[in-house]
């Protein structure tokens, strides 16, 4: 039997798409991510058009940044990329990916940084 008799995986722009829009949906960039899955960032914009693929290692390194499973990157329902997240829907998406010890670390520091806030963003406009 030659390999393209076998069922190989083949909706890698479908992946792409669902990896661009569980990156963007933490607020993650393509920088920050290519980091984490030690990958150059022309990889990563290559995998997210579905131009390429890649291994089950680059996979699993996928899956662990993005907190998402291989079955949602691989496939999860068609979703429109188009989507721009707000900053409550990015927090509420990163809050929704924590564990318990997580949640916990988060409220620390909002509660630390919250009294401060209006400082902040003052300093951020200047």
């Amino acid at each position: 039997m030659s390999r393209t008799d076998k069922k190989e995986y083949k909706d890698w722009k479908g992946f792409g798409e669902r990896t661009k829009k569980a990156r963007e949906s933490i607020g993650l960039t393509r920088e920050k991510m290519s980091e984490m899955i030690d990958r150059t960032e022309n990889y990563v914009l290559s995998l997210e058009k579905g131009d390429k693929s890649c291994s089950i290692h680059t996979l699993h390194q996928i899956c662990v940044a993005l907190r998402e499973s291989s079955d949602n990157l691989l496939y999860g329902e068609n979703m429109n990329n188009n989507k721009e997240y707000t900053n409550k829907e990015i927090l509420k998406n990163i809050i929704d990916k924590c564990d318990e010890e997580e949640l916990m670390i988060l409220k620390d520091i909002i509660l630390a940084t919250f009294p401060n806030l209006s400082k902040i963003k003052t300093k951020r406009k200047d």
